[in-house]
């Protein structure tokens, strides 16, 4: 009798050891299920995401150009330079309370100062971090070159190594540099039309998830404020979101 009942004890605990242990894997198995962790761990890679970018700001547009982001709930990344007149200081607080990023472009946008040298290069660069952090409280590793990283210069036997040598120096000093997917040629010049910049980044956009938009926060540049409303009307209509750049954007560099 005694040996039955062992016999039966011994089989169920092993029977409730099994049960438990089913249970378990049970568990780790459904908290793998990926119709489950999809929603969660959804990468950028899969979504139609528009960058707008805004270079050279502030300027007596940065507001205009605001107002209109807010009005359609999108946030934009501003490559800005260095400007102390009394708007811009207004501009780069507005930019930052607003939500927007700020990046680097450059303090002077000098070419003659910037690309003399790759010391000269970052003497500017430095001078705009310093002016962003000490007025503003503003960090940023996010650079885009003056002219893009296969500006003109770089195309020239006596500066070539000079660009070259700064792309290997932000990379060595932890700076992350992008360039751009569609230019929108408002930068050309003022007389670039409304309609000519917005049928440049609606080509732009052809097969494309991601775009990186080239567009210019410049005085004279009054048509990009004019084209920014049907450029983001039409990149919603075509299915895109907005973001801003950070270090956790896929890189867009041209080299």
């Amino acid at each position: 009798m005694n040996y039955i009942l062992k016999l039966f004890l011994s089989m169920a605990g092993s029977f409730i050891i099994i049960l438990l242990a089913v249970d378990v894997l049970n568990i780790q198995v459904h908290a793998m299920v990926p119709e489950e962790i999809t929603p969660l761990m959804k990468s950028k890679e899969n979504q139609k995401i528009a960058y707008l970018t805004f270079d050279d700001g502030p300027s007596l547009n940065t507001m205009k150009i605001l107002d209109i982001l807010d009005g359609y709930h999108v946030k934009a990344t501003f490559f800005v330079k260095g400007n102390e007149e009394p708007y811009a200081k207004e501009s780069y607080q507005e930019m930052v309370s607003r939500g927007h990023a700020i990046a680097l472009h450059s303090y002077t946008h000098d070419y003659s100062i910037v690309y003399r040298s790759t010391e000269s290069f970052f003497q500017d660069l430095n001078r705009l971090e310093t002016m962003l952090q000490k007025e503003y409280g503003i960090k940023s590793r996010i650079v885009r070159l003056p002219g893009g990283s296969n500006n003109r210069l770089r195309h020239q036997a006596a500066t070539k190594p000079i660009i070259n040598g700064i792309l290997q120096q932000l990379k060595e000093k932890g700076y992350i540099y992008f360039d751009w997917s569609i230019d929108s040629t408002d930068g050309f010049s003022p007389s670039i039309s409304e309609q000519q910049i917005i049928t440049a980044v609606q080509k732009g956009t052809k097969n494309q998830k991601h775009v990186n938009i080239l567009l210019h926060d410049i005085n004279s540049m009054k048509n990009t404020v004019k084209a920014l409303p049907d450029i983001i009307e039409f990149l919603k209509k075509e299915g895109y979101t907005f973001d801003t750049i950070d270090e956790t954007t896929p890189k867009l560099q041209f080299n």
